[in-house]
């Protein structure tokens, strides 16, 4: 006997911005999680021919009733509308469409944006009569917790109340034992008021929140100084109150497909079951340093409830099926430039510009097997659309994307080039063989001018002493601009830096500093700095984590250049704004000029500066 589907929709006005409620819905793992429905185990993407992929999952019921579905890719428009499809295999149910669409009310909030009108929508078809049951007592009412959700977020932040959460009193987090953690904590460097703001984190957030910690995330959320929060994340794991782990993302869906719990067990290539191909890992965009609550101090659960949702993907702001023969209407976005159109899987690429021109023709590109049929589009001022024709044999799946990456994502390049990182972590470090690329990384040189005869003036043990404080200060303005020691070579240091502009900050300090370092020596000690940017290798050498390269060996070379109590780095860097508003600053005189460096074939344009002490 067949049973025909039962279609169901709830509407309800709110005086919340689209905005708000987009964030608040498209988070399907957490939504699904409060609105208690089961967590899920999902296996690899698959695909039938000619069809979209889709993902087994599996769930009980109860924590007893085994329920196997597929689940296709998810549909969206963000701020607009989001749907699902599962076809079931067994069980009371044999098919389920649904998702929220959004639409703005008449009602003007104080922002000056409009209320939102949400609307629900569930189609369920039952398998049998058991099914007819499932549909209300499950379905509906998973849609009813939907909406109470939102009038639950609504009435907290009228009441100035915290806001909906998972977490229960059933939690137990040890207080005593975050109590004794946060007395370690409070005598390292870090800011007190940050340690009460962690504390009230970890003791009122739900499980996926402390299992899952994004420094800089937190950062922004807290309104407080990012550079901080990480350093208070460290020290924190080192006391004990969390612990770290590392996660490769997928440069493509940009969502974390592996964690290791430390950089030796690192593998080099790794692979992403949604797009289909292997890739190598890349400390700068790829590698995230992760935290999760110690079990010592909380026992946190990191079930899954969906993977597919908006919200995991947040730089996606439309996701659409395209099956074969049919053409789709693509909504242009405001800055095309800094959007790019793909197909998921393939992973072909199609680039958008926006162009200074009068044409009013309709824009329509094809899709077929081998991608795109051009490489880019060009968009006249006033167009809103463009047609996709997916011409090729299979149905394919859209993505119109951000190309900028997630802000929030605290890298290995950025944490590893960090003082306090490589005196905390030490023992965190490749294995041995292991060569893990960096997409661009900044490396100062630094020597001492004339150091033979330093050591033939004040003889080798007063000399030694003498290079050893100058490491420590050395070590200390690199620590405070966001760089760390990555050795020592005789007399000189060898340091990285996340930001070409960090670089350059704790080079001019360090001149400007040099004085007081002077003061009372009788023989003053003169600073050579070079710098240079670039990609590079990140390697084990001697269990330190080290780097290679071009990058490191031009870097060298122009520290060669500098003359003393000078700076010299590429002409190229006086393209990049922060470095010009910081030279500025610093009245720094700039001498360009050329120079050929030993074992590089081009002639490299350099600058010189000197600073005012």
């Amino acid at each position: 006997m067949d049973f025909s589907a039962k279609k169901f929709v709830m509407e309800k006005d709110y005086p919340l911005s689209r905005e708000t409620v987009w964030n608040l819905l498209s988070d399907t793992d957490r939504l699904n999680r409060i609105i208690g429905l089961f967590s899920v185990k999902f296996k690899p993407a698959n695909q039938l021919p000619g069809k979209t992929f889709y993902r087994e999952a599996l769930a009980k019921v109860g924590g007893i009733v085994p329920l196997i579905w597929k689940e296709y890719p998810f549909q969206w428009d963000k701020y607009e509308n989001y749907m699902v499809e599962r076809a079931y295999e067994g069980g009371p149910l044999k098919h389920f469409r649904g998702g929220v669409e959004l639409e703005d009310t008449d009602v003007i909030l104080p922002d000056g944006s409009n209320g939102t009108k949400v609307r629900l929508i569930g189609e369920f078809t039952p398998r049998n009569i058991l099914g007819i049951g499932a549909v209300q007592f499950t379905g509906v009412q998973s849609m009813k917790n939907t909406m109470k959700y939102v009038d639950d977020y609504l009435e907290a932040i009228q009441a100035e109340k915290p806001l909906p959460s998972d977490i229960s009193p059933k939690v137990k987090i040890n207080l005593d034992q975050l109590s004794i953690l946060e007395e370690k904590l409070a005598s390292m460097p870090v800011n007190p008021t940050y340690i009460e703001k962690l504390h009230q984190f970890l003791s009122t957030s739900d499980s996926s929140d402390v299992s899952k910690m994004r420094p800089i995330y937190l950062a922004k959320k807290w309104n407080v100084d990012e550079l901080e929060v990480i350093r208070l994340f460290l020290y924190a794991t080192k006391v004990g109150v969390m612990n770290l782990s590392w996660n490769l993302i997928c440069p493509n869906c940009r969502v974390s497909k592996v964690e290791y719990s430390s950089l030796k067990s690192l593998e080099q290539q790794f692979h992403c079951d949604l797009c289909g191909i292997n890739y190598n890992a890349n400390f700068g965009k790829y590698v995230e340093l992760n935290f999760s609550v110690h079990p010592a101090v909380r026992v946190a659960y990191d079930n899954v409830y969906c993977v597919g949702g908006p919200m995991i993907s947040p730089h996606v702001h439309i996701q659409q099926v395209i099956e074969r023969g049919q053409r789709f209407e693509l909504k242009i976005p405001q800055k095309p430039n800094d959007f790019r159109v793909r197909i998921l899987q393939a992973n072909h690429v199609l680039e958008l510009e926006a162009f200074n021109t009068t044409s009013s023709e309709p824009i329509v590109v094809d899709y077929v097997d081998e991608g795109f049929t051009q490489e880019e589009v060009r968009f006249s001022e006033g167009m809103n659309t463009m047609q996709i024709v997916n011409s090729s044999s299979a149905d394919i799946v859209l993505v119109l994307e951000k190309k900028e990456w997630n802000s929030d994502v605290l890298t290995a390049a950025q944490v590893t080039s960090m003082q306090e990182f490589r005196d905390l972590f030490s023992s965190e470090v490749l294995s041995r063989g292991q060569q893990v690329g960096i997409e661009n990384v900044t490396i100062l040189f630094s020597d001492l001018l004339g150091s033979t005869s330093l050591y033939e003036l004040v003889g080798d043990a007063d000399a030694y002493g003498q290079v050893r404080r100058h490491f420590e200060f050395l070590t200390e303005w690199i620590a405070k601009n966001s760089g760390g020691v990555v050795k020592t070579i005789g007399d000189a240091v060898m340091a990285v830096f996340h930001m070409p502009e960090d670089a350059l900050k704790a080079a001019i300090q360090i001149q400007q500093h040099v004085t007081d370092f002077n003061k009372g020596r009788r023989d003053p000690i003169v600073l050579k700095i070079g710098l240079y940017s670039g990609p590079a290798i990140a390697v084990n050498s001697n269990d330190r984590l080290d780097y290679f390269g071009r990058t490191v060996n031009i870097a060298a070379r122009i520290q060669g250049q500098s003359e003393g109590n000078d700076i010299v780095f590429n002409e190229e860097y006086l393209s990049n704004e922060s470095i010009l508003s910081l030279l500025t600053k610093s009245h720094a005189t700039l001498e360009p000029f050329h120079a050929n460096l030993k074992g590089i074939d081009e002639n490299m344009k350099l600058v010189r500066i000197r600073v005012s002490k």
